[in-house]
């Protein structure tokens, strides 16, 4: 992609708002097709003034229409069920988690809430509850800032003292917005 018109042609058929409106999905597929290079800069620019002025990148904040709600049901898998990952060059940000537990014979089971580095094997541990036959929220261990989620650091959760298989869940709830 070289010249302007290779920018817009994908574009001419959208609006900034409506039922036309630039949704995130089309905005990346061609802005992928632009390679770093000196001779790009009038559409480096013009790429980041069209997702700005589309809502679908921030300097800011969450990206417009871009927050979820996920739940994650876990009956004991200790070695870490994955909450959340997202896709190569995605950055979410977690904005709130609860616990649930239901069943078993009201047995305390242990629900962590772990940060993981796919590439690296780290691990932050962000909230970590006992619960039995309640809902309570996260208490989140020296999270002094926003957790944002990426392809390299992904959401986890590790339940457990479970005693009764499958009868047993531990859920984890959470909500998360797209920031890039």
């Amino acid at each position: 992609m070289a010249k302007e018109s290779d920018l817009y042609d994908p574009f001419n058929t959208k609006t900034l708002g409506g039922d036309l409106r630039l949704d995130v999905d089309t905005y990346e597929n061609v802005q992928d097709n632009i390679h770093l290079e000196s001779v790009n800069r009038k559409l480096l620019e013009l790429t980041d003034l069209i997702g700005r002025v589309t809502n679908n990148r921030s300097n800011s904040g969450p990206i417009v229409g871009t927050p979820k709600a996920i739940a994650v049901a876990n009956t004991g898998d200790t070695s870490g069920l994955t909450v959340f990952e997202p896709t190569s060059g995605e950055v979410w940000e977690l904005d709130t988690a609860s616990v649930t537990h239901s069943g078993g014979a009201g047995s305390s089971i242990r629900t962590r809430l772990l940060l993981i580095d796919s590439t690296n094997g780290g691990e932050v541990e962000i909230g970590d509850e006992s619960v039995a036959s309640n809902t309570v929220p996260f208490d989140p261990k020296g999270n002094y800032g926003p957790v944002r989620l990426t392809s390299d650091v992904v959401l986890k959760m590790k339940v457990t003292g479970t005693t009764g298989g499958n009868e047993e869940t531990s859920t984890v709830n959470i909500s998360i917005s797209r920031v890039r």
